[in-house]
């Protein structure tokens, strides 16, 4: 990280290194859930007390950009992002943030899907579901709880691994020829409140992030539906809006064509 506080800047000390320490994790200085140098030489590096650092700190805190983990420092806040490519798994996510995903398992097993469940999956009513309850953590930070629910006619070979670890994703394209190819997602706000609150480490009433989603595989089967609420501090979701009854230019159009750029109107 480069840069110190300057005497002669009207702007407070404090915020001058709240300035400093934004900049440099939106640079890529410092990548999602690592750790910040120990107070002492981070104080020493941008030219303030440790007092007025800790003010800083606690503001960029405030703003979901770092955390103080216990007895291990100040990180990097982990987060999740996701946008418009195709459907990824919370492990393939992770990955290429360079964090390291893992998983609580909550519930695995399999049984006779609901009315509502049978109707979303495309299957018959009594057809077998294979259910997975996950706690989701990046680099052991709780981050997401995920609920999934997918055909047994679809999905038996993936239903007997271990999810702490495993990619659910990456089970259904090794093992049953399943590649996610398109998601429908509904996302919503709300307060958290019991068994939810305490698994994602939340007080009552925080707020989550709550995706109900739907995907399909290459066959434009539904192979999955499910639900994942996330701390909403921990989540950020990115899509380009536009009127497609706008013209655009060729370059942009291609541009679009070739990344696979969503239009939402």
């Amino acid at each position: 990280m480069v840069g110190s506080v300057r005497t002669g800047n009207d702007e407070p000390p404090a915020l001058q290194v709240y300035r400093i320490v934004a900049g440099a994790i939106a640079r890529g200085a410092f990548g999602a859930g690592s750790r910040l140098p120990p107070e002492r030489e981070l104080s020493s590096r941008v030219g303030v007390s440790r007092a007025t650092l800790r003010v800083a700190l606690r503001a960029l805190a405030d703003d979901g950009l770092v955390e103080a983990r216990q007895g291990r420092g100040w990180h990097v806040t982990a987060m999740v992002e996701e946008g418009e490519e195709m459907p990824l798994s919370f492990t393939e996510i992770a990955a290429a943030r360079d964090l390291r995903a893992s998983a609580e398992v909550l519930e695995q097993d399999t049984r006779t899907a609901t009315i509502d469940e049978a109707e979303q999956l495309g299957v018959a009513p009594g057809s077998e579901v294979f259910c997975l309850d996950r706690l989701r953590k990046l680099d052991d930070v709780p981050i997401a709880l995920a609920s999934a629910r997918l055909p047994v006619n679809l999905a038996a070979a993936a239903t007997s691994l271990d999810y702490t670890n495993a990619s659910l994703y990456a089970a259904l394209r090794e093992r049953c020829d399943v590649h996610p190819v398109r998601a429908s997602y509904v996302l919503q706000a709300k307060g958290v409140t019991g068994r939810e609150a305490e698994l994602l480490g939340l007080d009552e009433g925080e707020s989550v992030l709550v995706g109900d989603y739907r995907c399909f595989d290459q066959l434009d089967r539904t192979f999955e539906i499910g639900r994942i609420t996330y701390r909403g501090d921990r989540y950020r979701f990115r899509a380009n809006l536009r009127d497609r009854r706008a013209s655009l230019p060729r370059a942009v159009r291609t541009r679009e064509t070739l990344s696979g750029t969503k239009r939402v109107g």
